[in-house]
């Protein structure tokens, strides 16, 4: 028996989520946000009212908006909830922040758990100071803390530039920004930036910012290694050809109390993977991500997906999918609010469309050809670290490949490679890459390793049902 039973849970309190909660509360539908983050928004509303808004952000400005007209009598919002496992009946098992645990049972439901950042290893990445991108920009926008006075940002994509922005925008300074990808990738097709003007009008600007501000801009540029003693203290990069080798003489030493790095995002599927979703790879969408329909229904009927986890496309997009699965899930209920969903879906459905066009153009920033990868991984030192946890080396993935073990499931229990602590969540796409480079499979070929409840770190005392 759950402990607590609703007509829609919504696991995942960012963009997608609340429009969904909201279209669904202004129906007259009772649902239940789940999000363990400290406050609802997710990553784009990060530091709430008090982080700074740009002129042309309209899309923070509606998920501002739309988190105060949230109808209170029909949606609630808890944070700080950790949803672990789901089983057959949609009943979901959750940890809170107090240590406690229990289930909830729906009648439908909404995934929208977002992404998380992608890695590639280099030599010295494991070094206090190296930070991902994204926990930079979470310390300025939640925190306001600057991490360093001054950060080199690296890696690979359009989101680089974001968090250079704002960490100049904190009183910090970024030497350069050094991406991986040559120049001619921001050259994006027509179709891409149909109505996307605004989008374009604002990286204009943040360019403008950075060169302004005296941060070089590099592209076809590798990070190399990361050194220091005790912390990074200084950055080796290299250019890159167009086959993925490093350009021999190009070398430069960069000097950096912080190094922000990022491969792109790949959406967090554990909860889909368990509740049996059909996954797709689609390199131009962010990777493996959860199949859905047009309505946002994935292959489990009455289950949802909206957001990044059906596609790694940015805040506007995780806008218009929540609102979409919101409304198909009115339809399916026989309920209709106002007016009458039909029209707003087919407007929706048409932006979406629009949207998932400048979502290719996004993950074609960060996205590398198979040759180019096995090329990139062959460079890698047998010593690096690949996963932090289990402290497995790239050495030892090779030597177990060689062995025979060239499938997920077998390479972790021959290396332990994503056993560790965080369950993965780092490791899992890394060793994903690696496999593909050392096999010479496409990466679509790779599958995803197994996922079991719990599928993220949970006291045994608390599963045990023990008080803190």
């Amino acid at each position: 028996m759950a402990d607590r039973k609703v007509d829609v849970a919504v696991v995942g309190g960012g963009l997608a989520g609340l429009a969904a909660a909201e279209v669904l509360g202004r129906g007259g539908v009772g649902v239940l946000v789940l999000d363990e983050n400290p406050r609802p928004g997710g990553q784009y509303l990060r530091g709430g009212r008090g982080a700074p808004i740009g002129w042309a952000d309209r899309v923070k400005r509606s998920g501002l908006a739309m988190l105060d007209r949230l109808p209170r009598q029909a949606v609630e919002v808890r944070n700080r909830v950790e949803v672990v496992g789901i089983q057959p009946g949609f009943e979901l098992l959750a940890a809170d922040g107090g240590g406690g645990i229990f289930t909830i049972e729906a009648k439908r439901l909404l995934l929208a758990t977002g992404a998380r950042e992608r890695f590639i290893p280099f030599n010295g990445w494991t070094l206090p100071g190296v930070l991902a991108a994204g926990a930079v920009q979470v310390l300025i926008k939640q925190s306001g803390v600057l991490p360093a006075r001054n950060t080199l940002v690296a890696g690979a994509g359009l989101f680089l530039n974001a968090v250079a922005g704002d960490i100049l925008k904190s009183g910090g300074r970024v030497a350069a920004v050094l991406d991986e990808a040559p120049l001619r990738r921001r050259m994006a097709p027509l179709l891409a930036l149909a109505g996307q003007f605004l989008k374009l009008a604002q990286g204009g600007l943040l360019l403008a910012r950075l060169l302004s501000a005296g941060t070089r801009v590099r592209h076809s540029t590798r990070i190399i290694a990361a050194g220091g003693e005790g912390r990074v203290r200084e950055v080796t990069a290299a250019r890159v050809d167009r086959r993925g080798g490093v350009v021999s003489g190009s070398e430069a030493v960069f000097p950096a109390s912080c190094l922000a790095v990022g491969f792109g995002f790949t959406a967090n599927t554990e909860l889909a993977q368990l509740a049996g979703c059909r996954m797709v790879f689609d390199a131009a969408l962010g990777g493996w991500v959860v199949a859905v329909s047009e309505e946002l229904e994935t292959s489990v009927a009455g289950m949802y997906a909206a957001g990044e986890i059906a596609g790694i496309g940015g805040a506007a997009k995780s806008l218009t999918e929540g609102r979409l699965a919101g409304l198909a899930m009115l339809r399916r209920m026989g309920t209709r609010p106002g007016g009458g969903p039909a029209p707003e879906a087919s407007a929706l459905l048409r932006m979406r469309r629009r949207q998932i066009g400048f979502a290719r153009y996004f993950n074609a920033q960060h996205t590398f050809e198979p040759d180019y990868m096995r090329r990139w991984v062959s460079g890698l030192s047998d010593d690096l670290v690949i996963c932090r946890c289990e402290e497995v080396r790239l050495g030892d993935v090779r030597r177990a490949v060689a062995a025979g073990f060239d499938a997920p499931a077998g390479l972790k229990k021959a290396t332990r490679c994503g056993m560790g602590i965080c369950q993965g969540s780092t490791c899992k796409m890394i060793l994903l890459e690696v496999l593909a480079a050392l096999t010479r499979k496409p990466l679509a070929r790779i599958p995803l390793p197994s996922v079991r409840m719990p599928v993220k770190p949970v006291a045994l005392g608390v599963l045990a049902g023990d008080k803190p």
